[in-house]
């Protein structure tokens, strides 16, 4: 296991009564799970274990994308979110395995929780594979810190046979960037006198919710590292980026004073079905009802402050055959259009699916659109962020379609193309 250990902070640490610690008090911990999916399929199937495996869409799709590889892959070059055809040709000797069963992932992550609320209660699953777990005052119970991790990680082994890193710090930031840095099967502790030596000398596309796109735009000011970033004036930042600035000046600094959110489980799914009023087989109207299904279980998403990796469609025939296809992407979404294009991707193959079978031309009766695998929205409480991978660049519209139909009802507005057949 590999081990970093910067505890000087946490060596020294005095327990304390959780509800009365002052937040820069606190100690983090972030548990990400390695290569999660592909995890999962090594240990139903042993003989894969060591080997490289893929799993994501259908491979001999074009439009298929890898959701995990395992570090076996990751040698060649593959990972999260690449194109399938891609990774195949990268690493053809793989196997490669379709994500179909969500359900399969969706209860090892549920064990995964109960497994961490053998150590504190407060904990706020960030994902279908990683967690945030606030353990201040835990010492007691379990030891230092790093007694705790190691306890747990030893618990994950033992009753689901998975892997993971643990990152432990003083806020939520550091401790998932400190997961990142020894993977896989890794264990890294950031204290505070030790931020800047660690923080300072990585590339700024490092630090948690900065992507490829805004990396591109700091570099124009020659911002490319976290030192960069951290000793740019914050005034600049400010002009520049306006709020945002500040954020970004206090990020590369370490600090972060966002809580560990205790909530309720999440809902498991959110869907809608509609009967049409005539069976039919018009590819614009089928188009029309799929995106004013996909308007409304965007709209509850972003209600609670929700995003979903797994698009299913529904649909049921005039002889009451019914039919479900599911897609899984890398990255979870609230945007309609988004889980539009998905749904009418599913459901252009069924159509295809049954000409191949000779099944002749068959009208729709109903359909469905729904969204599982949900995890919360990171950035639904936070101060919107320019640039383009913080959210769907149509995300704007959506919110003020949202306030629109909040005050004056849900049919008060609607995308053009779904009116024509609704």
């Amino acid at each position: 296991m590999k081990i970093n250990r910067l505890e000087g902070y946490f060596e020294t640490f005095k327990p304390a009564n959780l509800l009365t610690m002052n937040m820069k008090d606190r100690i983090i911990l972030h548990v990400d799970m390695d290569a999660f999916f592909a995890s999962v399929e090594q240990k139903e199937r042993p003989w894969l274990k060591g080997k490289p495996v893929i799993v994501g869409g259908d491979p001999r799709k074009r439009h298929g994308v890898v959701s995990a590889a395992s570090y076996p892959a990751r040698k060649y070059g593959v990972e999260a979110g690449m194109p399938l055809p891609l990774a195949r040709k990268l690493c053809p000797h793989a196997t490669f395995v379709i994500l179909r069963d969500i359900e399969k992932y969706s209860y090892v992550s549920s064990q995964l929780v109960k497994i961490f609320y053998h150590f504190t209660p407060a904990v706020e699953p960030f994902s279908i594979d990683e967690a945030f777990l606030d353990i201040t005052g835990c010492q007691r119970l379990f030891g230092t810190p790093h007694q705790l991790a190691q306890k747990l990680k030893n618990e994950i082994r033992n009753e689901l046979e998975l892997s993971c890193s643990v990152g432990i710090a003083s806020n939520k930031l550091l401790a998932k960037l400190a997961s990142s840095l020894n993977k896989p099967n890794g264990l890294t502790i950031i204290s505070k006198d030790q931020i800047k030596n660690t923080l300072y000398p990585l590339k700024v596309g490092k630090l948690w919710g900065i992507g490829e796109k805004t990396c591109n735009v700091l570099s124009k000011f020659g911002i490319r590292t976290v030192g960069d970033l951290a000793s740019f004036p914050v005034e600049v930042l400010k002009d520049q980026f306006g709020k945002v600035g500040e954020y970004l000046h206090l990020i590369a600094n370490g600090v972060d004073d966002s809580p560990v959110l205790v909530k309720s489980p999440l809902e498991k799914s959110m869907g809608h079905e509609h009967t049409l009023p005539k069976d039919t087989n018009d590819p614009d109207e089928i188009s029309s009802v799929l995106l004013s299904l996909s308007s409304m279980v965007a709209r509850r998403l972003r209600r609670k402050g929700l995003q979903g990796r797994t698009i299913t469609l529904k649909l049921r025939y005039s002889d009451f055959v019914t039919l479900t296809r599911s897609e899984t992407i890398p990255k979870p979404t609230d945007s309609e259009h988004k889980i539009y294009r998905l749904a009418k991707g599913l459901a252009s193959g069924l159509k295809a699916q049954s000409a191949c079978l000779d099944l002749g031309i068959r009208k729709v009766r109903l359909l469905g659109v729904s969204v599982s695998n949900l995890v919360r929205d990171r950035f639904s409480s936070q101060i919107p962020l320019p640039f383009p991978e913080f959210y769907d660049q149509k995300r704007d519209v959506y919110l003020a379609m949202d306030k629109i139909k909040d005050r004056f009802g849900e049919d008060s507005i609607a995308w053009a193309i779904s009116l024509i057949f609704w």
